[in-house]
């Protein structure tokens, strides 16, 4: 696997809790599994599975994000040729925006093992900061569209396809939407969903859990906005809805960002912040909200929906990308979109790529046109935390089948080929 990050709680969130839950689900069906990341990552290896910490070159760290990655990308690859002199592997994974220099650069060499290109989000980086030798081996002006279409295997999710499918994407987002249909019309699709990611619960999971110190004082009622505050994942509208139901007296907390970025947030005084937490705190957090609320501009997969959805918490969804096979589960409550509303917020994405998937700014520019959205996510809430208020009995944990993990599926695929 060609990771760029993997401990779960890592600033940047759901990659990295991808990336480690499908390796751990991998050496638990018997697959020896070896993760090449960057030497500065902090990670503690799991059951039989082997970190291979690759030697970055002096003042790497200063360069832009994508030259860094494309340079650890580059010694994956060599890394890569060194393995296959010991060892024959089944597959190589290359994960994200982050891996996916290296299935470019793989691309027409050599090779026994299928490459598959794992797609958890659209985020799509400009690649004006690569060399004009990178840029040349890129098939299209979009680093993604290339590596999907270079990728013997690509892995998404139903609702990203369904996207592609049924609406135009802004110019920013058409190749890689040109890209993915033709992947699937070429049957190289493998979709999986969020539910798949998540691992087993133990047997005695706890029904309650003990207060965290950090909970004490939360205001009551509450609703959570569980993943990292950042406008791609839903801030701006967060502010708006937290804004709007003051006047009910309803509270929404949301987690600051570790280190220095905690300062950064916007509209602090309509949102009531907790520091960052730890997973059993942020579950004490979930499993104490009257629900939690996730209005996501774009979703590869939705890994926070899916948790909040399996302990048993009513959750509120915003039905883009991948969100949209959450429909059905238990305890999950999609806040609908319109086909135009969701070409909207794919606009919005478009434009925060090319500057910061937290740009306040951008978001201000899309806030007018996106206010009847509010207004639902608004409506959608005062209605949950009613019927709480009223008693709505214990909520239920789901499990998902084994064989939609998607270490499972993935292994299948490999076998198949």
């Amino acid at each position: 696997m060609i990771a760029w990050e993997l401990d779960p709680f890592f600033v940047r969130g759901g990659t990295a809790y991808a990336i480690r839950r499908l390796a751990d689900q991998l050496t638990g069906l018997g697959i020896e599994t070896r993760v090449l990341l960057p030497d500065w990552v902090d990670t503690h290896p799991g059951k039989n599975l082997i970190p291979v910490p690759l030697k970055m070159r002096d003042g790497i760290r200063r360069a832009p994000r994508v030259v860094q990655c494309s340079e650890f990308c580059r010694v994956a690859l060599e890394a890569i040729e060194e393995i296959r002199k010991g060892a024959q592997s089944d597959a190589v994974i290359a994960h994200s925006d982050e891996g996916a220099m290296f299935t470019i650069l793989r691309n027409g060499k050599e090779s026994c093992e299928p490459s598959v290109f794992w797609l958890h989000s659209l985020y799509d980086p400009p690649i004006g900061d690569l060399s004009n030798d990178q840029r040349r081996l890129l098939a299209s002006q979009s680093l993604l569209a290339s590596a999907v279409m270079m990728a013997d295997i690509v892995v998404t999710s139903t609702g990203i396809l369904k996207d592609a499918r049924e609406f135009e994407w802004p110019d920013r987002l058409k190749e890689l939407q040109k890209a993915l249909t033709i992947a699937s019309a070429e049957h190289r699709v493998l979709t999986v969903e969020s539910m798949g990611c998540l691992p087993e619960r133990p047997k005695n999971f706890p029904n309650r859990l003990t207060e965290s110190s950090n909970l004490e004082n939360l205001p009551s009622p509450y609703v959570l906005f569980p993943c990292r505050p950042s406008v791609d994942k839903g801030l701006g509208i967060f502010a708006a809805i937290a804004e709007r139901l003051r006047a009910d007296n309803i509270a929404c907390v949301a987690v600051e960002r570790p280190g220095n970025g905690a300062k950064a947030e916007k509209r602090k005084d309509f949102i009531y912040w907790l520091p960052w937490l730890a997973q059993d705190e942020l579950l004490v957090a979930m499993r104490n909200a009257a629900c939690t609320v996730l209005p996501s501009i774009t979703e590869g997969f939705g890994l926070a929906a899916a948790e909040s959805i399996s302990h048993g918490v009513t959750t509120l969804y915003q039905e883009v990308g991948g969100h949209q096979s959450l429909q059905g589960l238990p305890n999950a409550l999609p806040v609908p979109l319109t086909r135009t509303e969701r070409a909207r917020l794919y606009d919005l994405w478009s434009e925060l790529i090319d500057v910061d998937p937290n740009s306040w700014d951008v978001w201000t520019r899309h806030e007018i046109s996106l206010r009847p959205l509010v207004d639902k996510w608004v409506e959608a809430i005062r209605s949950v935390v009613h019927r709480t208020r009223g008693g709505m009995g214990e909520n239920k944990f789901f499990e998902p089948p084994v064989e939609e993990r998607w270490g499972n599926k993935l292994r299948h695929r490999i076998d198949n080929m």
